[in-house]
């Protein structure tokens, strides 16, 4: 397996398994934790972002296949899926394809909003482009039976990180917007909420 990247909380590795091109995420042990609370929040935070990517392909939202979960290890093997990242695309395409892209991010938001489930590090970097669709990937910080604060924190987050890695493509956020309202029945309510999040963080 190919070494591709390693985060704080996590090495993810490129190569085969069972024939088939896969992604294995390893989550780090952590040398400050007591051994055995250490392996536990591993198994943990592993079998909650693999129900997470389950549940989040029942709502309609493209992610990858879970193949298997090494509870020991704190690993899960998983569909590689090849294309490129959202955050490229968006900086490389035309006025058109930035709102279609933007639609679709605001309806994939809006079908894991309807089911509960917050992602919790919504960025363009965690959503790939593949045989004509939009997968999101890294449920890592994700919840479910989210409220509607974490629904709205959810959108800020993602507000936040546009601003800071699109600030030219900002005014196509509202399109993001209207798609999540389109596509969710408390949109409008997850948005005010969103909105009074950001005020809170200005005036503290």
């Amino acid at each position: 397996m190919e070494l591709i990247r390693r985060g704080a909380e996590a090495e993810i590795r490129q190569g085969r398994w069972l024939d088939r091109d896969v992604i294995v995420k390893s989550r780090v042990p952590k040398s400050y934790r007591l051994p055995e609370l250490d392996r536990s929040l591993r198994n943990a935070r592993t079998r909650n972002e693999a129900r997470l990517l389950h549940e989040a392909r029942e709502a309609g939202v493209p992610t990858p296949i879970i193949y298997d979960i090494d509870t020991a290890n704190a690993e899960m093997t998983m569909e590689l899926i090849s294309g490129p990242r959202v955050k490229d695309e968006l900086e490389t395409s035309t006025p058109e394809r930035v709102g279609e892209l933007c639609r679709e991010m605001g309806r994939s938001i809006a079908y894991l909003h309807r089911r509960g489930i917050v992602h919790g590090d919504l960025t363009t970097s965690n959503m790939l482009l593949s045989k004509g669709r939009m997968w999101f990937i890294d449920f890592s910080l994700g919840s479910r039976c989210a409220s509607v604060e974490e629904m709205g924190v959810d959108l800020h987050l993602l507000k936040e990180a546009f601003q800071s890695a699109h600030p030219t493509l900002l005014d196509h956020f509202p399109i993001i917007l209207g798609s999540y309202k389109e596509n969710f029945e408390r949109g409008d309510e997850i948005v005010r909420k969103m909105k009074e999040i950001g005020h809170r963080g200005r005036y503290t």
